[in-house]
């Protein structure tokens, strides 16, 4: 009896449960009106949410959430963000099935004062809006009030400069800081308007905004945008889509345009198709703009638009190609195009590719002939690379200044012809590349990182940029500014731009990366002309040197500021000269003029010092002095008082490597003590270790070489080195190690003797000296092999391919991931940063673009670490670590 009373109570519960159950659901959906109707028509910007639990999730799942602080304009979203990820209430997941009701937000354009309105749909909670009068009597947060107002009843959250309004309307919680438009919602009946031309359930946001914000936020990325939008008229409002996922991010707009332009206006009442280039690129491609809007006559007559010289420029070029090979430009250059053009880059290979249809080769063929048979243009066709004859052309002047309209510069260049295409290059080795790899079908389309950031999209376009930052910047990154910034923040990316029938369909496709790869920072490269390869940094400031200038600039603004005087310059930071955040650097010239500068590059008191040197090393700097080598053998150190002291020492031949320093810490009752080694370059094959006031140590010098015989296929030579000898500490002593020309490595101790197992014989010829990263020595050779070598006499190594390094190189090391264990970074005589871990595993997204010495910032809270180089472009970059 007992049971049968329990199963019914149980099933009366169940009863009672599901009926209050399905009166629930009745009230929330009696009088259900959609939440875009509360908001009133006149707004600038109106964002709907469809699902704002997908979106949430999409967010805190999106790889580079975590790197938006490395850009200086969001930082201040960290905090909320790190708070955010940490809710507890974001992660229940009955909660997120409660949150899925459709949100809209709006600007409205009504009032000057930056009024806006938010509506969300709290669909089975919305009964729960009827409870609010009950609920404020036992809501107690600072600067929020409950006023009663009959239906216009609300929460009022009062700030300094401004109060927002909420309050219930039906299933609708309304947000707005406007009490007009929160009183006239109950009066509210706005249509609301579907999207035309994107389905919102595909994005986890989707945007209708006006067309002045859209020329406002392209216009301020680069100039020649805001030209072609001030000659656009838009029919109707624009439309936008936002989709998150982990490893990418996808923005789609699609923009209703027509133009006054004729020209302009062929192109947006066409409809675009898919490239045939676009199915060609190679699948190294690092970057590629493919341009298939139109023919070369018709490209040429639209940018006239946009830069009336082009006209002049076309004029010139159609009288100078009749004067030089009989031809009309016409002939010459639109008679056999197609309308397809791209240019691309492969990895490993600096040159780049252009590519041009070809319409008419029977024609083009033609044009060839008779313009390689007049005496200003001539075809080379003695190259032949893997069986493949690749000619060379020399393009006359005329047409090099139409193609720098387009920022081409072909002076030289080799070509070929594939199928219905040229494949231009100025060089041969990249050209070949690049056609086997089309002959092979070895193609862009195939990878998974195409498919990844390209899938799911028309492949119709007429204009498209993909592109990776590990090799290249596009044009809209270029501005520092916080959008371009936080853009930077994804290593790869697919821009396409395609017509429609009057409307334009813009696509962005982003991933960030992942693993220890590198992310150029915002803003960056930077033109800086002609400067040395070697950058220094201290605080917030880098140094570098550019001739008779030094530069200092500021890291947080890329402000610039320079001192100039006669001769060549170096500039390094004058690490211990002043307090302990104090910027400081020492600026020395080949003639001997010294001077200490503050970060913007203003002399300290008692400077500039005149030393009547004449610099035979590059100086170096040291516990608040910098040691200058001179030509007759002495070496000079001066303090930041302008006070001169010789070293005790003096060398009977110049320097032309600079003392290496080492300070060791007071440790117990033993004092701390101060070394330096230098290495006199001359027949006799000595180093010296010396404390910092130049006084050579007991049983110094040592040579730099035993002359023992290892085997019968090698001899060690006697004297011959380059460089500066290493002085650094392991197990407690202090240790001088150099390896001379022929790979002799030795390491002496403190009192000049040969530690064991060395000397070692590596059989390769050297020109730099090793670094000693705590555990390994690391040494790199002429023909770009890296050892790695224990103090145990255990020894590895590995070659670079296509690396040399001889008279320009540096090898260093760096912690990029603070697990304590530095990665190593060597330069060479190519534009290229190769970086290793201890293990030679060549870390992720290197080589970079630059050469000479880098320079790394430590990672500081939540900033990750960076590193600056100087490219053979004649452009500082920056990147950041992941």
């Amino acid at each position: 009896m007992k049971i049968k009373k329990f199963l019914k109570g149980l099933l009366i519960f169940f009863i009672v449960l599901a009926a209050l159950a399905v009166i629930w659901i009745a009230f929330s959906l009696i009088g259900r009106i959609d939440a875009a109707k509360v908001i009133p028509d006149t707004a600038v910007i109106r964002i709907t949410v469809p699902n704002p639990s997908r979106l949430i999730n999409g967010l805190l799942a999106h790889e580079s959430l975590d790197d938006i602080s490395t850009v200086p304009e969001l930082a201040y979203m960290s905090p909320l963000i790190e708070s955010l990820k940490e809710n507890p209430l974001l992660k229940n997941r009955l909660l997120h099935n409660l949150m899925g009701g459709k949100m809209e937000l709006a600007l409205l354009s009504d009032d000057a004062d930056g009024s806006f309105a938010a509506a969300y749909d709290l669909k089975l909670l919305s009964p729960l809006l009827r409870l609010i009068p009950i609920a404020s009597n036992f809501v107690t947060i600072p600067n929020l009030y409950y006023v009663q107002a009959g239906k216009n009843s609300r929460f009022e959250y009062r700030l300094d400069d401004m109060t927002v309004f909420i309050g219930p309307h039906r299933n609708v919680l309304f947000i707005t800081n406007s009490s007009k438009v929160f009183e006239a919602r109950l009066a509210a009946d706005n249509e609301a308007l579907p999207f035309k031309n994107i389905k919102i359930s595909n994005y986890d946001a989707a945007v209708r905004l006006s067309h002045q914000f859209i020329n406002e936020l392209f216009s301020d990325q680069d100039p020649k945008i805001a030209e072609i939008l001030d000659s656009l008229e838009f029919d109707s409002t624009v439309e936008a889509g936002l989709s998150i996922y982990p490893k990418k991010i996808e923005f789609y707009l699609t923009v209703p345009m027509t133009s006054n332009q004729s020209t302009l206006s062929k192109f947006l009442q066409s409809r675009s198709r898919a490239s045939d280039i676009n199915e060609r690129l190679p699948g190294s491609t690092q970057y590629a703009t493919i341009l298939s809007a139109g023919t070369l006559r018709e490209l040429y007559q639209a940018a006239i638009v946009f830069m009336p010289d082009m006209e002049d420029t076309l004029k010139f070029a159609e009288s100078s190609s009749r004067i030089a090979f009989g031809l009309t430009l016409d002939e010459l250059l639109f008679s056999w195009t197609g309308n397809e053009y791209a240019v691309f880059g492969m990895e490993g290979r600096p040159h780049p590719v252009y590519a041009i249809q070809v319409e008419d080769e029977r024609k083009r063929q033609q044009v060839f002939d008779k313009a390689f048979s007049s005496i200003l243009l001539n075809e080379d066709t003695r190259l032949s690379l893997d069986g493949t004859r690749l000619p060379r052309i020399s393009i006359p002047d005329f047409l090099q200044l139409l193609l720098r309209k387009w920022d081409i510069n072909l002076p030289s260049p080799y070509y070929t012809i594939y199928r219905d295409f040229i494949l231009v290059s100025e060089s041969a080795d990249t050209l070949l590349a690049a056609l086997r790899a089309m002959q092979r079908n070895d193609v862009l389309p195939r990878t998974n990182t195409w498919r990844n950031i390209a899938g799911g999209k028309t492949a119709a376009t007429a204009f498209s940029v993909y592109y990776s930052m590990d090799r290249s910047m596009p044009f809209f990154l270029r501005q520092n500014t916080a959008l371009s910034g936080y853009l930077s923040l994804y290593r790869q990316g697919l821009v396409r731009i395609s017509f429609n029938r009057g409307v334009v369909d813009f696509s962005f496709s982003l991933i960030p990366g992942s693993g220890n790869g590198v992310t150029l920072v915002g803003g960056y490269p930077l033109d800086i002309g002609r400067a040395s390869s070697q950058v220094f940094g201290m605080g917030n400031r880098i140094f570098f040197a550019a001739g008779n200038t030094a530069f200092s600039m500021d890291i947080t603004d890329n402000s610039v500021y320079d001192i100039t005087g006669q001769g060549r310059h170096w500039v390094i930071p004058a690490v211990g000269a002043g307090g302990k955040d104090a910027v400081n650097a020492w600026v020395v010239s080949d003639r001997g003029r010294v001077t200490l500068v503050d970060g913007n590059m203003d002399p300290h008191e008692n400077f500039p010092v005149l030393t009547g040197l004449r610099i035979s090393a590059a100086p170096v700097a040291f516990e608040g002095c910098v040691y200058l080598c001179d030509d007759d053998g002495h070496v000079i150190m001066i303090d930041t008082k302008a006070n001169q002291k010789n070293w005790e020492t003096v060398f009977t031949v110049p320097l032309i490597s600079p003392p290496s320093f080492l300070s060791v810490p007071a440790r117990g009752r033993t004092p701390g003590a101060n070394y330096a080694a230098v290495y006199p370059k001359s027949f006799f094959g000595e180093i010296y270790l010396l404390d910092a006031q130049g006084k050579t140590l007991p049983g110094w010098p040592a040579p730099i070489s035993t002359g023992n015989i290892k085997d019968d296929e090698f001899t060690a030579s006697v004297g011959i080195g380059f460089g500066t000898p290493l002085v650094f500490t392991h197990n407690n002593r202090v240790l001088t190690a150099f390896v001379c020309q022929t790979g002799e490595l030795i390491v002496y101790d403190e009192n000049a003797s040969s530690i064991s197992p060395f000397p070692l014989f590596l059989n390769n010829m050297f020109y730099f000296q090793p670094v000693f990263d705590g555990t390994y020595l690391w040494l790199i050779s002429q023909d770009g092999t890296l050892y790695r070598v224990s103090l145990e006499g255990e020894m590895l190594y590995q070659n670079i391919p296509d690396f040399v390094v001889k008279e320009v190189g540096y090898i260093t090391f760096f912690d990029t991931n603070g697990d304590n264990i530095p990665e190593i970074f060597i330069t060479g005589e190519g534009n290229a940063l190769h970086a290793y871990t201890r293990n030679f595993r060549s870390l992720e997204g290197f080589p970079l673009p630059i050469w000479g010495k880098p320079y790394f910032i430590e990672a500081q809270g939540g900033k990750k670490a960076e590193v600056f180089g100087i490219g053979m472009d004649r452009k500082l970059y920056r990147w950041q670590f992941r």
